[in-house]
């Protein structure tokens, strides 16, 4: 949830730095497909750039450091199951979810509804009125019947009745009709329809939208200018300066804003600002860059949580790693109806054993023993990242997997709490196979915390040491601890 209402904050930010960037520097500008293209794509724009990541070549996990500290063996789900209780709070926040969803949703049923209605009137419009008089190749032309305002659609015509005006008049509002027809504005039309549904609480997207038809109506009245007297054509639209009928999904000639046209008309043959329509690009380039670092500090907040010291070992040094699995632990002892089953669905016995630990940058080795540990070694004693031979689990991997289902457990207490996370702990194999140096590098609450590293410190003594040239080397692993609720 806290996800969802992030991006749509984020999405909202784009959309109006977006539209504000538009209105300061584009609006007013007579470069008309060049806004047109900018106008359509804005929303797209505004979806998309939330999502985007920072470039794998520059992310904190490959610029931190150059040598790895820590093995990471496979992560380890330990289920449990929530109370049926649940806090209040919590079951408010559902409440408001559910009622917030549920109005968001019916306002978007509610505009394609219309739209729909729209479409459906149009159709009954060309199922019952007559070809007009004048026609144009590839395109339909009707005789409209009802008080309605003359129209485009798709590739057909409306016109409506204009008695009151002259030959040349009529042509010029034919022409400009067709120029919308010759330029496919009504895709653009039914895409921001559809856009305004799904958005509608965002009322950028109805400024949007408005931005895009006056474009349109520029489009079309700078089509009908390269053919009649410019004088005679504002002259015009001075006189059907009236309001449309309400069939919003047309294209109209008569409009309200008359004076922007007429003001647009003018500066048609003024050159471009190519300057202005340039600085798009850094713009938009700008705002990737503040939201790419946003989710890398966001990421470097988490691993600055794991470690103090974050070292990276490439991954040619690694060795050929064979695919990675997922276990999944569901604890017998305080979860009772949980059941122990790898992740991935295979029994224990299927998994294989010697697979390559996955490396990832995620712990410093300890400087000082711990209490409890098996051995002690001097200060500039330093575990090794990759060995020859690496540690081994006695009996292999499988075999650890059968111990952490049979032993691990998910607290009681932080199943009531309904804590779930993410636990990473740090050990050392040392030469003699035991371990030490125990380390919780990221917690989740006393319990949990507690659990994980009691688990680990209940391998001491089952593991056969790595050896490095033939001698038996200390080697650091992390277990991460993921646990779920159901």
């Amino acid at each position: 949830m806290e996800l969802t209402v992030s991006y749509i904050l984020k999405s909202a930010i784009v959309i109006l730095a977006l539209y504000l960037f538009y209105y300061g520097l584009l609006r007013n500008q007579n470069s008309f497909t060049f806004n047109r293209l900018y106008l359509l794509l804005t929303p797209l724009v505004a979806l998309v750039l939330p999502l985007l990541k920072w470039p794998i070549a520059l992310a904190p996990e490959n610029v931190v450091g150059e040598a790895l500290q820590a093995i990471q063996l496979s992560e380890i789900t330990v289920t449990g199951y929530a109370t049926a209780k649940k806090p209040a709070t919590e079951a408010n926040n559902i409440s408001l979810s559910v009622v917030a969803s549920l109005v968001y949703g019916s306002g978007i049923v509610l505009l394609l509804f219309k739209l729909a209605k729209q479409l459906w009137h149009i159709s009954t419009i060309k199922a019952v009125e007559l070809p007009a008089e004048t026609q144009e190749e590839g395109v339909k032309v009707y005789q409209l019947s009802e008080s309605l305002s003359t129209f485009a659609f798709g590739n057909s015509i409306f016109l409506s009745k204009q008695a009151h005006l002259s030959k040349t008049d009529q042509e010029q509002v034919l022409a400009h009709e067709l120029a919308h027809v010759k330029l496919r504005h009504t895709w653009d039309v039914v895409y921001y329809e559809i856009l305004t549904a799904i958005l509608w609480a965002n009322p950028v997207v109805w400024l949007l939208k408005q931005e895009l038809r006056d474009v349109h109506e520029y489009q079309a009245d700078a089509r009908v200018a390269e053919s009649y007297q410019t004088q005679a054509y504002s002259s015009l639209l001075s006189k059907e300066a009236l309001l449309n009928m309400g069939l919003p999904v047309g294209s109209y000639f008569q409009k309200p804003q008359v004076l922007k046209r007429l003001q647009m008309l003018q500066l048609r043959n003024n050159k471009p600002d190519w300057f202005r329509q340039l600085l798009v690009v850094p713009f938009v380039a700008g705002l990737a860059i503040v939201f790419s670092v946003q989710q890398v500090d966001a990421q470097s907040s988490i691993l600055k949580g794991l470690t103090q010291e974050i070292n990276t070992f490439t991954g040619s040094e690694a060795s050929a790693a064979a695919d990675q699995y997922l276990p999944e632990i569901k604890p017998e002892a305080e979860t009772p109806k949980a059941e122990t089953t790898p992740q991935n669905n295979k029994a224990p016995e299927q998994l294989r054993e010697d697979k390559a630990a996955n490396l990832r940058p995620l712990s410093k080795a300890a400087k000082e023993p711990n209490e409890e540990t098996a051995t002690s070694k001097s200060e500039a004693e330093k575990p090794f990242v990759y060995v020859e031979q690496m540690p081994r689990f006695k009996g292999g991997e499988a075999e650890m997997l059968r111990y952490l289902a049979k032993n691990i457990r998910y607290p009681k207490e932080s199943q009531e709490a309904g804590k779930a996370g993410l636990v990473v702990v740090s050990f050392v194999v040392n030469q003699d196979g035991s371990l030490s140096n125990y380390e919780v590098l990221k917690s989740l609450d006393e319990a949990t915390d507690a659990e994980a590293l009691r688990v680990v410190k209940s391998m001491n003594g089952s593991w056969e040491p790595g050896q490095q040239n033939g001698v038996p080397v200390q080697v650091r692993y992390t277990m991460p601890v993921r646990f779920t609720l159901k």
